[in-house]
């Protein structure tokens, strides 16, 4: 899914970019010869997000961004650069896109006995495409969305992660923390 700039320092910010890349992996759903093009398309779509609430600190309001959608019947495939995310859409033209991964932000320190902070992130698009005629068997005929996209960020148990917060010279406010965009896509033109 998309990745906001959380404003986070550039070390930082790029291992919670690796970590997102690994989540779009990780939760990556395919069909088809190419992992990266499932199904069949529906379009490129431009995609603009007003921030509704964030609690991890600096988040880019408004944000804006392009996404290939593509689908196998009900199926929906969320694709920006990295393996594709799915989710099923109901007879109501909603489908919920999730991801999640893993990613060690700072290792352990031996000297110092500080454990390695290892932060999870999840992330949950729920949207609705239009227009659509219930009951949705078909959704390649979408030329619009709404929605909101969800992340959260929160310190794996056992980990140390002091260090990331802004007391302490970190790029969070507090962990966990979540920050929420409603979203409005509309279809620009084709994806092969």
């Amino acid at each position: 899914m998309a990745r906001p700039n959380l404003g986070l320092r550039t070390r930082t910010r790029r291992t919670v970019v690796i970590l997102l890349a690994l989540a779009a992996t990780a939760a990556a759903g395919c069909s088809g010869h190419d992992p990266y093009r499932p199904g069949e398309s529906i379009g490129v779509f431009h995609v603009a997000g007003r921030l509704v609430s964030t609690t991890c600190g600096t988040t880019p309001d408004p944000w804006e961004f392009d996404v290939r959608l593509r689908h196998d019947s009900t199926t929906l495939f969320w694709v920006q650069g990295d393996a594709p995310i799915a989710g099923q859409v109901d007879g109501t033209a909603r489908a919920i896109l999730k991801s999640s991964n893993t990613q060690t932000m700072r290792p352990a320190d031996e000297k110092t006995k500080t454990a390695a902070c290892t932060m999870a992130r999840s992330d949950v698009l729920d949207l609705v495409l239009a227009p659509m005629t219930a009951p949705v068997k078909d959704v390649g005929a979408a030329t619009s969305f709404k929605g909101t996209l969800t992340y959260r960020f929160t310190a794996t148990e056992g980990s140390s992660c002091d260090d990331q917060l802004l007391d302490s010279g970190g790029d969070f406010a507090t962990l966990p923390c979540d920050v929420q965009y409603d979203l409005a896509g509309t279809r620009t033109g084709d994806a092969k």
